[in-house]
């Protein structure tokens, strides 16, 4: 077993519902100390207030040995004393030896001292701790969307249509597109934050759809993305990269090709599919080749018009403004991660 007592900790010190579940108790576990310096000079790894009681976690990622009941039963008669002292709040203390390997016989010798065998898995510690972390830092779990759009800037001739509340019926009159591709701009519309369902029917640009659409280069082709228009895309993208799943997606098809260019450079699309398929959260979706190049090709389109990336011919490019959109957008999911972790420190 390769890992560290100290990681274990971690995630016991900061997820008291996992160490009660370990522990095998109803209380409410509230960490008191960690790495408490004993009057001895050892260091006792958790203390917890369960209630009235005292709760002491010895943790070992080894198999179990005799000198770890001695050295258990040596801390539990310190703050014993600490207690007599008037140098710890009063209360029983239990003492608990936590190894992922011990017999029923050492079971027994724990007992014999006053001191709570348990048996546990580093494996279900850290398993558990990711499943929280999932749902604490929710763009862990978020994957590009597949909406079939090939480009950004199909989305003007539904969005400049939508200058007031509009239905899919009265769209598919003004855009002459039908009903099944206006559902599917709508959605990736929605996606991009650019459009808001306003009941069950109708729909409204957002205030970012409308600083989209006021941008717009009047005398230019409908298909156009004016520089402007751009600014006001990567602006939101770098405030909320995980705002939605092709939000994320843009970030991460040019967080790859960034990453990638460190082995070579331009990146050829070859390397990058399967590198942003996996990346993306796709690899068990995108399983045929074509699927993972049509999620690669249109991920790349968006970046693409985006002006976060170039292409020439079957090689990408990062550009300036693709450096600063992925040196921000890095620092903004570390700064997301962090607070989820929410690791107390010694």
């Amino acid at each position: 077993m390769i890992i560290r007592e100290s990681q274990i900790e971690d995630v016991l010190a900061t997820y008291p519902d996992i160490t009660k579940e370990i522990l095998g108790i109803s209380e409410d576990l509230t960490l008191l100390s960690r790495q408490k310096i004993l009057p001895s000079g050892n260091r006792l790894d958790l203390l917890f207030v369960a209630g009235t009681k005292l709760k002491l976690l010895e943790l070992k990622v080894e198999s179990f040995h005799g000198e770890f009941v001695e050295q258990t039963e040596q801390y539990k008669n310190e703050l014993l004393e600490l207690q007599r002292r008037d140098m710890l709040v009063k209360g029983p203390v239990d003492a608990y030896l936590l190894c992922p390997s011990m017999s029923e016989t050492q079971k027994e010798i724990c007992k014999s001292r006053g001191i709570e065998p348990v048996k546990y898995s580093p494996e279900f510690v850290l398993e558990s701790f990711f499943s929280r972390l999932k749902n604490l830092a929710g763009f862990i779990t978020i994957k590009p969307a597949d909406h079939g759009l090939w480009n950004l800037h199909l989305l003007n001739r539904l969005l400049y249509q939508m200058e007031q509340t509009r239905t899919i019926n009265e769209l598919v009159g003004e855009t002459y597109l039908s009903d099944s591709t206006i559902g599917s701009y709508l959605r990736f519309a929605q996606e991009m934050r650019l459009v808001a369902k306003k009941n069950k029917k109708e729909y409204v640009l957002t205030d970012l759809g409308k600083n989209y659409v006021w941008n717009r280069d009047p005398k230019a082709p409908e298909d156009h993305i004016s520089e402007e228009q751009v600014g006001v895309l990567q602006d939101f993208i770098i405030e909320d990269p995980f705002a939605s799943r092709a939000i994320f997606g843009i970030f991460t098809i040019v967080e790859s090709i960034f990453t990638l260019s460190k082995n070579t450079y331009p990146v050829p699309l070859d390397l990058l599919i399967n590198y942003f398929k996996e990346s993306s959260g796709k690899f068990f979706e995108w399983v045929s080749q074509k699927a993972a190049l049509d999620g690669t090709k249109m991920y790349s389109n968006y970046a693409t018009e985006l002006g976060l990336i170039g292409r020439i011919g079957s090689k990408f490019y990062i550009t300036p403004n693709g450096i600063r959109f992925i040196l921000l957008l890095q620092l903004h999911k570390t700064i997301k991660t962090v607070d989820a972790l929410r690791i107390t420190t010694k």
